[in-house]
């Protein structure tokens, strides 16, 4: 190992596979490329039953860690299972991120050089772009509203003009503390997708610690290409979106606030979008949402991806 390599913290990057090998491949063909030295790769296949699994011990078993989940654990816990490997091995910071990306060469460096000089930051995140066009932004950051957290600069191009700094917090992209991680939790395992990055920014800034958004580090999204692959999609999303931001709401505000925004999701005027788009299938699984919120129930049997 070289000097250079000793210097630096260990960074382990953590993402999930499923059932996209292609896109896998190509974020690991831009991750060898990279300038940071020392750092591993844990890639969690959450039951691929495309031969992704075969194919990436064969083309990348030299350099990527693979754990088999036997089933699509979603998301968030396929993660936590990843993460959990990256702490045995006593990394510094982990690094989570999507499958259907690619990255710059220097993306890492920049976020573990802003994570040395700021130790009140918990979490990092790059500037995400699109894959098409390659300028512009699908996220710069969040920012924290009561219906959700919203990407901040979503749809502009980028011309030099985002700086650095705080954001409410962060999402796809998430270069974590370790020791954030042990003390605070991993991210909530029974969210299975859908709101689980979000979530653990806004409980670690409960405790005092910062999200910081660095645009020198660039990455670029092909954007819910394994929610595209399943037949019901939209129910999923639905479904997913609402349970969890409401769950999101019970676990880290008071009880009150979290009253005041159920009412406003729950109201007719909530649902008249479905009717304005014609899916009022999409209703059922709206209020079942509310539902499943109110009593921490989870429906993966209604609503897992099919293909």
């Amino acid at each position: 190992m070289s000097t250079k390599t000793k210097k630096q913290p260990k960074v382990s990057i953590v993402f999930l596979t499923w059932n996209g090998k292609k896109y896998t491949f190509d974020l690991l063909n831009s991750l060898k490329k990279i300038n940071y030295k020392n750092y591993n790769i844990i890639v969690v296949d959450n039951g691929s039953d495309d031969g992704t699994q075969e194919e990436l011990k064969k083309k990348y078993g030299g350099i990527i860690t693979l754990i088999e989940n036997k089933k699509n654990l979603g998301f968030a816990e396929g993660t936590n299972i990843g993460i959990r490997e990256a702490l045995k091995r006593e990394s510094k910071y982990i690094i989570t991120m999507n499958n259907d990306m690619i990255v710059e060469k220097n993306f890492l460096n920049f976020l573990v050089d802003v994570m040395e000089k700021h130790p009140e930051v918990a979490v990092s995140t790059p500037l995400i772009y699109y894959m098409n066009p390659k300028n512009m932004i699908w996220c710069a950051g969040c920012k924290y509203t009561i219906k959700s957290f919203k990407p901040l600069k979503q749809g502009d191009t980028d011309i030099g003009q985002l700086k650095e700094g705080y954001v409410d917090a962060c999402d796809c992209v998430l270069m974590m503390r370790s020791n954030v991680l042990k003390e605070e939790g991993l991210l909530e395992g029974k969210f299975f997708l859908i709101h689980e990055l979000t979530e653990w920014c806004l409980r670690v800034t409960k405790k005092g610690y910062k999200c910081l958004f660095k645009p020198k580090s660039k990455v670029w999204h092909k954007v819910s290409v394994s929610m595209k692959q399943t037949r019901n999609e939209d129910e999923i999303s639905t479904y997913y979106n609402l349970r969890n931001w409401l769950l999101t709401i019970k676990k880290n505000k008071n009880f009150f606030y979290f009253i005041l925004v159920l009412i406003l999701e729950a109201t007719i005027l909530a649902i008249l979008r479905f009717a304005l788009w014609r899916k009022f299938s999409l209703i059922k699984s709206y209020y079942i949402a509310i539902w499943h919120a109110l009593i921490n129930k989870v429906s993966l049997e209604i609503y897992s991806p099919k293909k």
